[in-house]
């Protein structure tokens, strides 16, 4: 709610989905529980093409890649995916998203799994780590898949889909091509650039470490 603003004031505005929030079987509802009280709202769910695109024109990296004629390749790490986008000359020209995220795996305090999405599964069964509600992960086995993600992360970013095998969520990368600018986006990119530090029980500031 906007500090001083009424609902009935409000003359337009946009409720887009994203991420693993689209996949709950709630999602439309609540998407129009909240169309509803607001008033006037579109309330639509983002693909992850879409999505995809909003967050390299908003991180600003489709503007930067229109100066100086540089290649920009923009990585948004969110809780359940990320996006990355190659831009070039003000537009984007390759897109792809990969089921990589912070809480694909969600643990309290004390290391014990609170929840897991299909996603983190695959990642804990390929090391060999049973990462099922209630267990208890070790620093080393938290460590072990923070780094998985983050290699098969960049797999993607590097246009090479054998590596980030089935996590792909658009078709991969058309070609290798080193950017000249890489940047981060999204809630780990906060902990990717050392501006947060609190802790949101999940694998935020260990996939953050171990992209850095």
């Amino acid at each position: 709610r906007l500090e001083g603003v009424a609902p009935d004031e409000v003359d337009a505005g946009a409720l887009i989905l994203t991420g693993i929030a689209v996949r709950r079987s709630n999602a439309r509802a609540i998407g129009e529980l909240f169309a509803h009280q607001a008033g006037k709202f579109v309330a639509v769910s983002a693909g992850d093409s879409l999505e995809t695109a909003l967050v390299a024109y908003g991180s600003g990296a489709v503007a930067l890649s229109a100066t100086g004629s540089r290649l920009v390749m923009n990585v948004d790490i969110g809780g359940g995916t990320s996006k990355i986008a190659l831009c070039e000359n003000g537009k984007i020209i390759d897109r792809t998203a990969v089921d990589i995220g912070a809480r694909i795996i969600r643990m309290d305090d004390d290391g014990r799994v609170t929840g897991i999405e299909a996603a983190g599964r695959q990642v804990a069964e390929s090391l060999g780590i049973n990462a099922e509600p209630g267990q208890i992960l070790s620093a080393a086995e938290l460590r072990a898949l923070a780094d998985s993600m983050a290699d098969r992360l960049f797999a993607a970013m590097d246009a090479k889909p054998e590596s980030a095998d089935s996590m792909l969520l658009l078709k991969p990368l058309l070609a290798r091509r080193t950017p000249d600018t890489l940047m981060f986006s999204g809630g780990v990119s906060e902990f990717i650039y050392q501006r947060a530090s609190e802790r949101f029980g999940d694998l935020g500031p260990l996939l953050a470490e171990a992209v850095r």
